[in-house]
């Protein structure tokens, strides 16, 4: 996570990022459930069980092993409530942020879908 820190434009993060680290986030992104994880995660910093309830058909096993792997190829990062209620909290990676349009674009396009069902 401290290696993301230096990094001040999304260009130098593209520049930093080799081609088979580039592969594995691709490989990544294919995983069932990331989209739905990551959709969740565009709109805010959300908890675990706030992304269960997100997700309602994803099982606590599943969503933990997506959030790990997520979290080693910088799409999802973890972080600590400030105190005195200290929880862990997901949001958006250092990678991820470039995403966001492309995924409330995808969540508008499932919403539009579900109301023609």
């Amino acid at each position: 996570e401290s290696n993301w820190m230096c990094i001040e434009s999304e260009r130098q993060l593209f520049q930093a990022i080799d081609p088979a680290a580039a592969d594995a986030i691709f490989h990544t992104l294919s995983a069932r459930w990331v989209l739905h994880i990551l959709v969740a995660l565009s709109k805010d910093e959300l908890r675990f069980t706030s992304i269960r309830r997100a997700i309602p058909k994803i099982s606590a096993n599943v969503l933990t092993v997506r959030l790990r792997e997520l979290e080693g190829v910088s799409l999802v990062s973890r972080m600590m409530s400030p105190p005195p209620e200290s929880y862990q909290l997901y949001g958006l990676g250092p990678l991820a942020h470039g995403l966001r349009p492309a995924l409330q674009h995808l969540e508008q396009w499932r919403t539009k879908l579900s109301l023609l069902e």
